[in-house]
């Protein structure tokens, strides 16, 4: 490899990790302050580069904001993807699923706050016309659409999951729609249970928990459930 070449390699190289350090900066400010009150200016000072510096890599708070997202559902899509192809039962890939997400945001605790928390965040990605079709987002541009299009893999994987399950005989019948909204409700509302419970469980048991109550929920009659 040429001199001129490796030069160009470290100059890639140093980019991309001052892109990640700002991205990292960033969550940390949306997850103090929320989209709204946050600035440029308090992403670069958290990130200890200058502004102008900051406009290198990104075109605006709103550019760094759908990278932050988007990453994180790109992650999320391709584990997702992985389980799915699995050769495991559909139960089995529910419960791996369920451990994957609770691991993945008890880790990454300022996309979780970003993404389920600051529910202004999630409007202004989401402009709902009145026939709750997409319009143009007060964020960025892409954001509505390509957003949109990532949550709709994701869900139409546990979708495929659950359907495998029912034609398997593993589930009863069922909407797989409703029953793919209710499983990432319950994740969801399990995960940020913190201001009404301070019982904190560890993964395993996290798991079990959310997955025995969305497969038998709280019937008396339970044990006759699961033999349907």
């Amino acid at each position: 490899m040429r001199k001129k070449d490796l030069r160009f390699e470290r100059k890639q190289n140093r980019r991309k990790e001052n892109k990640e350090f700002i991205l990292k900066a960033a969550e940390r400010i949306f997850a103090q302050k929320g989209y709204s009150l946050a600035t440029m200016d308090d992403i670069a000072e958290e990130a200890q580069f200058s502004k102008a510096t900051l406009y290198r890599y990104f075109k605006s708070k709103s550019d760094i904001f759908f990278n932050i997202i988007f990453s994180s559902f790109e992650e999320t899509h391709q584990k997702v993807t992985k389980i799915m192809l699995n050769e495991m039962n559909a139960e089995d890939k529910l419960r791996e699923l369920i451990s994957y997400i609770i691991s993945y945001y008890h880790k990454k605790k300022n996309i979780a706050r970003i993404l389920f928390m600051e529910r202004s965040v999630m409007k202004k990605i989401f402009r709902i016309g009145p026939e709750t079709q997409i319009s143009h987002s007060s964020l960025h541009p892409k954001i509505p659409y390509e957003f949109k299009a990532k949550m709709e893999q994701i869900f139409n994987i546990i979708c495929e999951i659950i359907n495998k399950g029912i034609e398997s005989g593993e589930f009863r019948k069922v909407d797989v729609r409703d029953a793919a909204f209710i499983f990432g409700a319950m994740l969801r509302g399990f995960y940020f249970k913190g201001p009404l419970d301070n019982k904190e469980y560890g993964i395993s048991k996290s798991t079990d928990l959310l997955l025995d109550f969305f497969l038998y929920g709280i019937k008396k009659n339970r044990e006759a459930r699961k033999g349907e």
